[in-house]
């Protein structure tokens, strides 16, 4: 089950203190699902209780998730039913296919999990280390924000600098016209900090290229970013008016500025190309003292999270003169500083990101993604009458597979359908993983119901030629698929309904079939 929109409390601060635990409170009668919770070891974050049965107010007490029997949850009527339908997204549903079928489509929806029954204490480890890792990449999230502010506050500083700095030229005559051009560097350092501190990649680039460029009267500059794994440089921009490399692999050029610069982390202010050379053994090739008009550049590596991320270069000071160690370098390494803890953060949060939309297992959308994709496109189908249909797929017999095989078995039988159906599908679909359990869904935009049959039926063909082999056994997970297609207004909710009944049609139908909403259930020799 993929991590809910909502959330609940982190279990600990950005400095790494001990906050209040998660506490899970478990409701249930069902002595073998309370018998593995009493085996289960939490992880630290967590404080588990019981109770034998629920109660309206055990979902409005402090109690962070409530494990609801999902059957009890059914039949609820008058104040234990208002109570869950008020709090949704605290309760973990637990019961077999058929008790959460009951539920419905909503409560399930809302639901921070659910959980399906049978079940042992190593699935319900597992299930409660997945929630310690939605939680914690929630803190790493937050851990973003605050460093975010933390750029910011030092934004605020060199603000306050220039405060400082435009006091002292009032009370010094005499410099009032050097000062004033330091004011006008430091405000507009100040105003690059912000810039930078975005989260968004375009303003670093424009920052990197145009703006501290102009700072330091540099008319050619160039950004490239390190990818550490292939030992190489990735150019990003430029503005030297004709083509430069597009990437400097630095195991062939180990002696180059820009290699220098990485292995270094140092700034490197080249005055003059052949003294540099002489000096700093460095070598400077014909291509690269060929890029630049005059002889003087600044080569910046750009530092952030502890190694360098990136690779600035500034060159052709304006009126042909050589950058100046004292003024020049000092705004560079300020905002160089800035602009390389800002692509951290950015790489951090574009990482948490696709963390938090991925099912860690079959490495497919997880529902979250799923819910956002429907959303995006059937908001596209109202707009401009195109036309959009999904697949409900359910994974024939996985549970006799887990108990016969084991769940590492099951496991890699759900990598196996998820990597085939990331491959019969389209670019443009989105396929992911709806329940956390044995349920997928094909989101398939500018798509009939009768093309996306066509697609299922390959979909169960591939299936068939991938089995995963367990000593002289052959496992295929057979797929019942469900087809809806968007009808004009209606709800996400009811689509989703609509494609769920088809599937469980499938389903009694033989299964390894493929039903279409609204047809007739498929024969038993249909596929």
């Amino acid at each position: 089950m993929a991590r809910r929109r909502n959330s609940v409390r982190q279990p600990a601060d950005a400095a790494g203190e001990a906050a209040r635990a998660i506490t899970v409170l478990v409701c249930t009668a069902d002595e073998t699902l309370r018998a593995a919770w009493g085996q289960v070891e939490p992880p630290p974050a967590f404080r588990l209780s019981s109770q034998p049965r629920l109660r309206p107010e055990h979902l409005a007490g402090a109690a962070d998730l409530v494990l609801v029997d999902a059957a009890a949850a059914a039949e609820a009527r008058g104040p234990l039913a208002q109570a869950l339908d008020a709090a949704p997204e605290r309760c973990v549903f637990a019961g077999t296919p058929d008790a959460l079928q009951r539920l419905g489509p909503v409560r399930i929806a809302r639901a921070y999990d659910v959980l399906p029954l049978p079940t042992t204490a190593v699935l319900l480890a597992q299930r409660l280390a997945a929630w310690d890792r939605s939680i914690r990449r929630t803190a790493a999230l937050e851990e973003v924000g605050r460093r975010v502010e933390d750029l910011a506050e030092r934004s605020d500083r060199l603000a306050a600098r220039l405060a400082e700095a435009e006091a002292q030229a009032q009370a010094a005559g005499a410099r009032a016209e050097q000062l004033k051009a330091v004011l006008e560097r430091i405000r507009q350092a100040a105003h690059l900090a912000r810039e930078v501190n975005s989260l968004d990649f375009d303003r670093i680039v424009r920052v990197c290229i145009e703006r501290l460029p102009a700072l330091v009267e540099a008319e050619r500059a160039s950004l490239y970013l390190y990818d550490a794994v292939a030992d190489r440089l990735v150019l990003q921009a430029h503005t030297h008016g004709r083509p430069i490399a597009e990437r400097v692999d630095l195991r062939e050029n180990p002696r180059s500025p820009m290699a220098a610069a990485v292995r270094r982390a140092e700034v490197l202010v080249i005055g003059e190309f052949g003294e540099f050379e002489r000096t700093a053994d460095v070598a400077l090739v014909r291509e690269f003292q060929n890029q630049y008009a005059t002889r003087s550049c600044i080569i910046v590596p750009l530092k952030g999270g502890g190694r360098v991320r990136g690779v600035l270069n500034l060159a052709d000071k304006r009126g042909g003169g050589r950058f100046d160690e004292a003024t020049d370098l000092a705004v560079v390494e300020q905002i160089a500083e800035l602009i390389g803890a800002g692509i951290y953060n950015l790489e951090l949060y574009r990482e948490m990101e696709r963390q938090a939309m991925t099912d860690p297992l079959t490495g497919l959308a997880n529902r979250r993604a799923i819910e956002d994709a429907l959303a995006r496109e059937t908001d596209r189908s109202r707009r401009y009458g195109s036309r959009l249909t999904i697949l409900m797929i359910d994974v024939d017999h996985l549970k006799i597979i887990n108990d016969r095989h084991g769940h590492e078995t099951g496991d890699e039988l759900l990598r196996t359908l998820a990597s085939t159906i990331a491959e019969t599908v389209r670019s443009v679909d989105v396929p992911g993983r709806w329940t956390g359990g044995d349920e997928f869904v094909v989101v398939l935009p500018d798509t009939p119901a009768s093309q996306a049959r066509r697609l299922a039926q390959r979909l169960l063909d591939r299936v068939q030629e991938r089995p995963v082999v367990r000593g002289t056994e052959r496992l295929v997970g057979g797929l019942s698929v469900g087809v809806a297609e968007y009808r004009r207004d209606e709800s996400v909710e009811s689509l989703l309904r609509r494609a769920d009944h088809a599937m469980y049609a499938a389903k009694q139908s033989g299964r390894s079939r493929i039903a279409i909403d609204g047809e007739p259930p498929p024969a038993e020799d249909s596929v």
